[in-house]
């Protein structure tokens, strides 16, 4: 019997069994006991400022704007663990009220650590921390923090840790909020995917077997899929060392169009009902010549070519930010299966260690 080595890593199960994951977050926050971390949101501050590092930091992004559509003029900021920590004053004013919220997969990530013990005893910072790793040094100097069950990866690059911290980020906020259609339509995405991502998974190595490979590599989102765009940029730069960007949809117009050629892979994430003349731009892009996947196929996108293919194009969600979690296996699975064609090793991405300690 032939053995598919291609399968035969940490890297792959993480990403493949990932959704289970979310079963559990989902489980653990829809619980009746789960009822601390709601509190935290009760208090009404001036600002929220969410940070991290590297994968933690393109999660803040997104949950900075889930934050601002979820609470309406709540002021709400994401940065880079290190800009927090060299710059307090001017983002921490002693005359306002803070919850910061940051992410460390280990916990023990050095400059996240530093902001969290530097705000311990301020009065005016209440700081809520998550992670996936039990007995973390960064948890025992927060005031609250939330671990992700069942979340330890061995892999150096961030996958099931990145999606499951946000997807815990969300539902706790969804929770306080009592949103509970919204809640709902989480468990079902759970469902949806849990029995569609080793489809996909065999969709996109077919993708790659009958369209070849590509040089440079786009990533276009808005909103919410605008932090998940540039982590989906970073996992392919990190696994398979190809030239990525990332971009605001509409932004792409504005010079960085001026990259795009035959062999490149442009991926289009899940386009929300808000969004204007997003044909236009799809077509352009095939104009110029590149390969363009876009997941979904909801809000009138009819366009057919040769060089277009949808990724899950019977998906259908009330809430656009539910579906925007159909991104993230996607781009994982891209960034695998491309790294697997280069012939690296993905458990093993160059010069990257698992916790960046300084």
């Amino acid at each position: 019997m032939e053995v598919n080595l291609e399968r035969q890593n940490y890297t792959y199960g993480e990403i493949i069994n990932q959704v289970e994951k979310w079963k559990i977050i989902y489980n653990d926050i829809t619980g009746k006991d789960f009822v601390l971390h709601l509190k935290i949101f009760s208090d009404k501050y001036d600002e929220i400022i969410i940070f991290g590092c590297g994968s933690s930091y393109n999660l803040s992004k997104s949950a900075s704007f889930f934050t601002k559509s979820m609470l309406p003029g709540q002021s709400c900021l994401a940065l880079p663990s290190s800009e927090l920590l060299i710059n307090t004053d001017t983002y921490i004013n002693e005359n306002k009220k803070y919850l910061v919220v940051g992410f460390s997969r280990s916990g023990e990530t050095t400059e996240s650590i530093k902001v969290v013990r530097l705000l311990k005893n301020r009065r005016n910072v209440t700081t809520f921390t998550f992670s996936c790793k039990e007995n973390n040094t960064i948890s025992k100097f927060s005031d609250h923090h939330f671990l992700c069950r069942g979340v330890t990866e061995k892999s150096i690059v961030m996958t099931v840790s990145f999606s499951s911290m946000l997807i815990a980020y969300c539902m706790i906020l969804i929770k306080f909020l009592d949103k509970k259609k919204m809640l709902e339509e989480f468990k079902c995405l759970i469902e949806y995917l849990n029995a569609n991502i080793a489809i996909l998974y065999d969709d996109i190595e077919n993708y790659f077997k009958n369209n070849g490979t590509f040089n440079s590599y786009f990533v276009l989102g808005s909103g919410f899929n605008y932090g998940l765009a540039v982590e989906a940029d970073l996992k392919m730069k990190e696994m398979s060392q190809t030239p990525s960007y990332s971009y605001h949809l509409y932004e792409f117009n504005h010079g960085p169009k001026s990259l795009i050629n035959e062999e490149s892979l442009c991926l289009i994430l899940t386009l929300s009902k808000d969004l204007f003349k997003k044909e236009e731009i799809i077509k352009e892009i095939l104009d110029l010549g590149s390969k363009v996947l876009i997941i979904g196929r909801g809000n009138n996108i009819n366009i057919s070519d040769n060089n277009l293919k949808y990724l899950f194009p019977d998906f259908n969600f009330s809430f656009d930010i539910v579906g925007s979690f159909i991104n993230i296996p996607v781009f994982h699975i891209l960034a695998y299966i491309k790294t697997i064609k280069k012939n690296l090793n993905p458990d093993k991405p160059q010069n990257l260690n698992y916790t960046v300690v300084i």
